[in-house]
């Protein structure tokens, strides 16, 4: 038995990337949520049939040895098996963000849209994940997709489990039609959802499973996620609202008041992990998955507007340079999120997905290098960006970016071709979140749309591909070493 452990490797995602892949693919996973020894809480235990310690040295990963038997209290963890919601009603970007910190957590999911979902993709699944974006009207009136609503209900009365941020914690809230009322409590504002606002929130953080390895205090974006008062009995609210960091308008223009954060928000559950007769979910009323990505692009035009002239370019520079758009703090809600539901009963399914084509991920690769290449060549900055030249900055670095995102990708996707069920879905959910970004940064370049809000399409499509080569080759290691 192994001991996979946060500290020794500095608390990179990269352990709960092994963890999730070795757990894919076989191995026995367990989650310590106390301390054990050396070990502590959040650390895993890994055994057969999958070596990790060869995965390990791999990815550049520092494994042990566990002497003894394994703690009596260590969680087992059931072997996820995901859907993402990805339809007109949550469209890319929205459900970008969370193929990114899934695929940057090794958590690898099947894409589905309304209609999919009503045609039974669930049966597929036993995490369903349900993005922000889309309107708070439920699946079967937003994707025009009759049944979709009914197999949401009945995929959460067989033992499935749901994951979901902003409108997908809205859905999972009750108050509306077609709503699951997983959580029996209604948001304050359940129609009229655009009340609050958008920007970065901080959040109170109370001890437990979903917390493993988090500060007491997390940051991240908030839009216009739904406001609790009070829940029911099935519920427990993991964390409140505590203060705002900053108003913002990246993409939509409705910044969040402090005086209506501070009436109706501060000190509200933001987080709230919920099993009951209505089904077990944890509701995110911000954005985890959304992270350092939107957050960088949310400060330039706030945070480093107003400080560029009091602390000057080098400061501010350094500022946009080191968000870490793949290692976003508030990821690991999102993995404990999936650890907190896989370590209670999960049915067992497995991915059902068409085998990839070679030639066509080949093509798909090309396209979006190309499409992205275009978007920066594109972007039109001005000589003087108003910024002392850092959005200029900005922009090469994401060009210099590029090539080794996409071509790193290239070898291991070719070699998942080969794959079972697991591989394929890797690979089948790269070629769909490819292709939205190739379209969404085409109508970019149309557009009249803010330059930040342009920069943010270009990196968040070249993050995705640097996120894909990391999945696809743990996926490899563990697959070469069982």
């Amino acid at each position: 038995m192994w001991h996979l452990s946060w500290r020794a490797n500095g608390d990179r995602f990269d352990v709960g990337l092994l963890a999730n892949r070795a757990l894919a693919r076989g191995a026995r996973v367990l989650w310590l949520e106390q301390p054990a020894g050396r070990a502590e809480s959040g650390d895993y235990l890994i055994d057969g049939p999958v070596d990790p310690g060869a995965a390990a040295a791999e990815l550049g990963l520092s494994l042990s040895r566990w002497e003894g038997r394994a703690p009596a209290d260590a969680l087992p963890l059931a072997r996820p098996c995901l859907s993402l919601f990805a339809g007109e009603a949550s469209a890319y970007p929205y459900f970008a963000y969370y193929s990114l910190s899934l695929a940057r957590l090794g958590l690898a999911y099947t894409p589905a849209d309304g209609k999919e979902i009503a045609a039974g993709a669930l049966d597929h699944a036993n995490i369903f994940v349900i993005p922000g974006g889309f309107a708070t009207w439920g699946f079967d009136q937003a994707e025009n997709a009759p049944g979709a609503d009914a197999q949401a209900r009945d995929f959460l009365a067989r033992g499935g489990a749901a994951i979901g941020s902003c409108g997908g914690a809205f859905y999972l809230s009750a108050g509306r039609p077609g709503w699951t009322g997983s959580v029996n409590a209604v948001p304050r504002y359940t129609h009229e959802y655009l009340s609050t606002g958008v920007g970065v929130v901080g959040l109170d953080l109370a001890p437990g499973r979903l917390t493993l390895g988090c500060p007491d205090v997390m940051e991240m974006p908030y839009y216009h996620g739904p406001v609790h008062d009070l829940v029911g009995p099935e519920a427990q609210v993991v964390a409140r609202f505590r203060d705002l960091r900053f108003s913002g308008r990246l993409g939509i223009e409705n910044p969040l008041d402090p005086a209506l954060f501070e009436s109706d928000m501060k000190g509200r559950p933001a987080v709230i992990e919920a099993s009951g007769p209505r089904g077990r979910a944890i509701l995110f009323s911000p954005h985890p998955e959304m992270g350092d990505l939107l957050r960088k692009y949310m400060s330039l035009d706030g945070y480093v507007r107003k400080y560029l002239p009091i602390r000057g370019r080098k400061v501010m520079d350094e500022t946009l340079t080191f968000y870490r758009s793949l290692d976003a703090p508030c990821f690991r809600l999102v993995l404990n999120a999936a650890h907190a539901l896989a370590s209670d009963r999960l049915p067992a399914a497995e991915p059902n997905v068409r085998p990839a084509d070679k030639a066509e991920l080949a093509d798909g690769l090309a396209r979006l290098k190309s499409s992205i290449g275009q978007s920066c060549d594109r972007l039109g900055i001005p000589d003087d960006d108003g910024f002392d030249g850092l959005v200029h900055d900005i922009a090469r670095r994401l060009r210099a970016d590029l090539d080794g995102a996409l071509d790193g990708l290239a070898s291991p996707l070719a070699r998942l071709v080969q794959g079972d069920a697991w591989a394929a879905q890797i690979a089948q959910s790269w070629s769909h979140v490819a292709a939205h970004a190739e379209t969404s940064l085409q109508a970019d370049r149309q557009s009249n749309r803010p330059i930040a809000a342009k920069l943010l399409g270009i990196e968040l499509a070249i993050r995705l591909a640097q996120a894909w080569g990391l999945l696809a080759r743990a996926d490899l290691a563990c697959v070469s070493r069982a």
